[in-house]
Protein backbone atom coordinates (compact mmCIF):
# COMPACT_ATOMS: atom_id res chain seq x y z
CA UNK A 1 0.00 0.00 0.00
CA UNK A 2 1.22 3.52 -1.08
CA UNK A 3 1.89 6.05 2.19
CA UNK A 4 0.29 8.76 2.20
CA UNK A 5 3.56 10.95 1.83
CA UNK A 6 3.93 9.48 -1.43
CA UNK A 7 0.36 9.70 -2.51
CA UNK A 8 0.85 13.32 -1.60
CA UNK A 9 3.95 14.21 -3.32
CA UNK A 10 1.97 12.30 -6.76
CA UNK A 11 -0.56 14.33 -6.45
CA UNK A 12 1.38 17.82 -6.43
CA UNK A 13 3.52 16.45 -8.88
CA UNK A 14 0.56 15.96 -11.47
CA UNK A 15 -1.55 18.67 -9.68
CA UNK A 16 -4.10 16.47 -8.83
CA UNK A 17 -4.35 18.29 -5.28
CA UNK A 18 -4.92 21.68 -6.72
CA UNK A 19 -8.04 21.11 -8.72
CA UNK A 20 -11.44 19.30 -9.54
CA UNK A 21 -11.80 17.42 -12.57
CA UNK A 22 -13.19 20.14 -15.23
CA UNK A 23 -17.28 19.44 -16.12
CA UNK A 24 -18.10 17.47 -19.74
CA UNK A 25 -19.37 20.50 -21.59
CA UNK A 26 -22.82 20.29 -23.01
CA UNK A 27 -23.61 21.21 -26.56
CA UNK A 28 -26.28 21.97 -28.31
CA UNK A 29 -26.71 21.71 -32.48
CA UNK A 30 -29.20 22.40 -35.33
CA UNK A 31 -29.17 20.40 -38.34
CA UNK A 32 -30.51 21.23 -41.68
CA UNK A 33 -32.22 17.41 -41.97
CA UNK A 34 -34.85 17.44 -39.95
CA UNK A 35 -36.38 13.89 -38.52
CA UNK A 36 -38.19 12.05 -41.48
CA UNK A 37 -39.39 8.52 -42.44
CA UNK A 38 -37.19 7.34 -45.72
CA UNK A 39 -38.02 4.49 -46.78
CA UNK A 40 -38.18 2.05 -44.36
CA UNK A 41 -36.73 4.00 -41.65
CA UNK A 42 -37.12 7.01 -39.50
CA UNK A 43 -33.89 9.51 -39.56
CA UNK A 44 -33.45 11.13 -36.56
CA UNK A 45 -31.12 13.97 -36.21
CA UNK A 46 -29.26 14.33 -33.47
CA UNK A 47 -28.19 17.57 -32.11
CA UNK A 48 -27.25 17.69 -28.50
CA UNK A 49 -24.61 15.97 -26.66
CA UNK A 50 -27.01 14.12 -24.62
CA UNK A 51 -29.11 12.64 -27.20
CA UNK A 52 -25.38 11.03 -28.76
CA UNK A 53 -24.61 9.97 -25.18
CA UNK A 54 -28.00 8.10 -25.32
CA UNK A 55 -28.00 6.56 -28.89
CA UNK A 56 -24.50 5.57 -27.79
CA UNK A 57 -25.69 3.94 -24.66
CA UNK A 58 -28.37 1.76 -26.47
CA UNK A 59 -26.46 1.26 -29.73
CA UNK A 60 -23.10 0.29 -27.71
CA UNK A 61 -20.50 2.72 -29.19
CA UNK A 62 -18.69 5.81 -28.60
CA UNK A 63 -20.56 8.21 -31.07
CA UNK A 64 -20.66 10.21 -27.68
CA UNK A 65 -17.33 11.59 -28.32
CA UNK A 66 -18.23 12.93 -31.48
CA UNK A 67 -20.17 16.23 -29.67
CA UNK A 68 -17.40 19.22 -30.19
CA UNK A 69 -17.20 18.24 -33.42
CA UNK A 70 -20.81 18.42 -34.39
CA UNK A 71 -20.82 21.31 -32.31
CA UNK A 72 -18.19 23.13 -34.77
CA UNK A 73 -20.77 21.94 -37.62
CA UNK A 74 -18.09 19.29 -39.55
CA UNK A 75 -20.12 16.14 -38.26
CA UNK A 76 -23.62 15.34 -37.86
CA UNK A 77 -25.24 11.95 -36.50
CA UNK A 78 -28.29 10.51 -36.97
CA UNK A 79 -30.22 7.79 -35.63
CA UNK A 80 -31.45 5.35 -37.96
CA UNK A 81 -34.50 3.55 -36.96
CA UNK A 82 -37.50 0.71 -38.19
CA UNK A 83 -40.63 2.39 -38.52
CA UNK A 84 -41.79 1.25 -34.75
CA UNK A 85 -38.75 3.13 -33.26
CA UNK A 86 -36.21 0.50 -32.57
CA UNK A 87 -32.88 1.73 -33.39
CA UNK A 88 -31.07 -0.11 -36.03
CA UNK A 89 -27.65 1.63 -36.81
CA UNK A 90 -26.03 5.15 -36.00
CA UNK A 91 -24.91 7.02 -39.37
CA UNK A 92 -22.07 9.99 -39.34
CA UNK A 93 -21.72 12.53 -41.91
CA UNK A 94 -18.58 14.61 -42.40
CA UNK A 95 -18.09 17.62 -43.92
CA UNK A 96 -14.73 17.71 -46.16
CA UNK A 97 -13.74 19.92 -49.58
CA UNK A 98 -16.11 18.00 -51.93
CA UNK A 99 -19.17 18.81 -49.16
CA UNK A 100 -20.84 16.07 -46.95
CA UNK A 101 -19.69 12.56 -47.19
CA UNK A 102 -20.56 9.24 -45.23
CA UNK A 103 -17.86 8.75 -42.67
CA UNK A 104 -19.74 6.05 -40.69
CA UNK A 105 -22.77 3.93 -40.45
CA UNK A 106 -22.57 1.27 -38.04
CA UNK A 107 -25.10 -0.95 -35.71
CA UNK A 108 -25.23 -2.22 -32.01
CA UNK A 109 -21.95 -2.90 -31.06
CA UNK A 110 -20.19 -1.35 -33.89
CA UNK A 111 -21.83 -4.53 -36.40
CA UNK A 112 -21.71 -3.88 -40.08
CA UNK A 113 -24.97 -2.30 -41.30
CA UNK A 114 -24.10 -1.69 -44.68
CA UNK A 115 -23.19 -5.30 -46.32
CA UNK A 116 -24.71 -8.33 -46.36
CA UNK A 117 -23.37 -11.47 -47.11
CA UNK A 118 -25.24 -14.06 -49.49
CA UNK A 119 -23.96 -17.42 -49.34
CA UNK A 120 -25.43 -19.83 -51.64
CA UNK A 121 -24.40 -23.54 -53.43
CA UNK A 122 -24.31 -23.00 -56.92
CA UNK A 123 -25.34 -26.36 -59.57
CA UNK A 124 -22.30 -28.04 -59.43
CA UNK A 125 -22.65 -28.07 -55.82
CA UNK A 126 -19.65 -25.44 -54.57
CA UNK A 127 -20.22 -22.75 -52.08
CA UNK A 128 -20.39 -19.56 -53.03
CA UNK A 129 -20.99 -16.02 -51.61
CA UNK A 130 -21.06 -12.19 -51.96
CA UNK A 131 -21.00 -9.01 -50.19
CA UNK A 132 -24.24 -7.20 -51.27
CA UNK A 133 -25.22 -3.00 -50.09
CA UNK A 134 -28.45 -3.10 -47.82
CA UNK A 135 -30.79 -0.80 -47.91
CA UNK A 136 -28.98 1.53 -44.79
CA UNK A 137 -26.65 1.89 -47.56
CA UNK A 138 -28.56 3.39 -50.04
CA UNK A 139 -30.19 5.33 -47.13
CA UNK A 140 -26.99 7.12 -46.33
CA UNK A 141 -26.20 7.92 -49.32
CA UNK A 142 -29.75 9.67 -49.51
CA UNK A 143 -28.91 11.01 -46.66
CA UNK A 144 -25.45 12.75 -47.66
CA UNK A 145 -27.15 14.13 -50.79
CA UNK A 146 -29.83 15.76 -49.21
CA UNK A 147 -27.69 17.26 -46.33
CA UNK A 148 -25.07 18.58 -49.34
CA UNK A 149 -28.54 19.94 -50.60
CA UNK A 150 -29.87 21.69 -48.02
CA UNK A 151 -26.28 23.18 -47.16
CA UNK A 152 -25.71 24.33 -51.12
CA UNK A 153 -24.30 27.68 -50.94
Amino acid sequence: MMGDQIASKLNALFDLNQRKCPRKLRYRWSCPVVAQEMGDFLLVPLSSSKELTSEGWHMQHCVATYDARCAMGSYHVFSVRDLLGIRVATLGLTYGANGWKVDQCLGLSNTDVMLKSLEWINGSGKHESMEEFTDIHYLALDVARLLNALTAD
